[in-house]
């Protein structure tokens, strides 16, 4: 596997940690979130994800002498403003002009660009402190340049980027500057603070298009995952003859209808995150039977199975397009399966609006 397949993996797999959990989290506390709170939010977690991923890649080729080759390389820049005295440097022998392009001058303002979020959403959402923030910055930006220096905390074979401590100083000064930006942004733009709210309404085509994205997305990670795992056992799957049809297949039939048909709420791993339940077309009362989930089995999952991906790609537009135009906000898979969904509370008898109250 490349490189590149690897971060993507890699990527996939730390947004489906951070973001489905999150979004499960918003939604129990404040019910559906939707408009500029939401969009607030999903900036904060991808954010997150990019800044830890930065962190980790580009991983070099270790398989090789990788290791040996660079045992004399310092991995610890300790000397402070070396960033500056190299820019100059750079300056002497090649002229300001040059400098204003060169790598040199890049790396310190990207370093300085890439923390200027976390000030933003510690300022504009969390409402911090400006002392508070170029400490949370700081902290942050010593644990990047620890896990670098370390390589990964001893988990890398040697440790493979360099741990500046230039970069504390200019991450910081990021975030700091983020944190100026946040709090004029809060002057102009509208309050990105989820408010409570009761979830007991029939889920509108967003949520539910996030749901079966989501459903989609863990899917997929855990087919990659599945077929990682048997290539390090020695078992290539590819090679082996229906076994590219057979893996996927079951992989979804295990987490499309017999671990739902085990749930209250008859829901898949992404429709669960969104607080969703699927129930009789007809009866909200009574969860979808086993013959239903098997029906949108044959209809989405097992078709994605025989003829590739793509044709979940199909049925995320069709059920979004179906959802958005019909009267019901239904499905079309989820119509031909003879079933809808509702949300939890709607479905366990609940009221947040007055758990809210009740609260003190």
């Amino acid at each position: 596997m490349t490189e590149t397949a690897y971060a993507v993996l890699f990527f996939m797999a730390l947004t489906f940690v951070f973001v489905v959990p999150f979004i499960s989290h918003q939604v129990s506390r404040f019910g559906w979130f939707r408009g500029w709170p939401a969009v607030v939010s999903a900036a904060m977690v991808l954010y997150g994800c990019a800044l830890v991923a930065f962190t980790l890649f580009p991983l070099p080729d270790f398989t090789g002498d990788y290791c040996d080759a660079h045992a004399d390389v310092n991995h610890w820049q300790l000397v402070p403003f070396q960033s500056l005295a190299d820019i100059v440097e750079f300056a002497e022998s090649n002229g300001w002009l040059a400098t204003l392009i060169s790598d040199v001058r890049l790396q310190v303002i990207m370093n300085v660009a890439f923390f200027v979020p976390l000030g933003f959403f510690l300022a504009y959402r969390g409402r911090r402190s400006l002392g508070a923030t170029a400490l949370i910055g700081l902290v942050i930006s010593l644990a990047i340049e620890l896990t670098q220096g370390t390589g990964l905390w001893g988990l890398a074979p040697c440790p493979y980027r360099l741990a500046d401590v230039d970069d504390l100083l200019t991450n910081t000064t990021g975030a700091l500057l983020g944190w100026l930006i946040g709090r004029a942004a809060i002057r102009f733009l509208p309050d990105p603070t989820p408010v409570k709210r009761s979830d007991v309404d029939p889920p509108g085509p967003t949520r539910q298009t996030v749901g079966f994205f989501l459903d989609i997305y863990t899917y997929l990670l855990f087919d990659v995952v599945v077929i990682i795992t048997l290539g390090l056992l020695g078992f290539d799957l590819l090679e082996q003859p229906g076994w590219p049809i057979v893996l996927p297949a079951t992989v979804s039939l295990v987490m499309f209808v017999f671990i739902p048909r085990l749930r209250r709420d008859r829901a898949g791993p992404g429709i669960a995150g969104v607080h969703l339940a699927v129930v009789h077309a007809n009866t909200a009362s009574m969860p979808a039977t086993l013959t239903a989930l098997v029906v949108r089995w044959l209809i989405v999952w097992l078709p994605a199975a025989v003829v590739g991906v793509w044709w979940l790609a199909v049925c995320l537009v069709v059920d979004g397009l179906t959802t958005w135009r019909s009267s019901d906000h239904r499905p079309l898979s989820l119509r031909l399966a003879r079933t809808r969904q509702v949300t939890f509370e709607s479905l366990h008898g609940a009221n947040r609006s007055e758990t809210v109250e009740a609260t003190p």
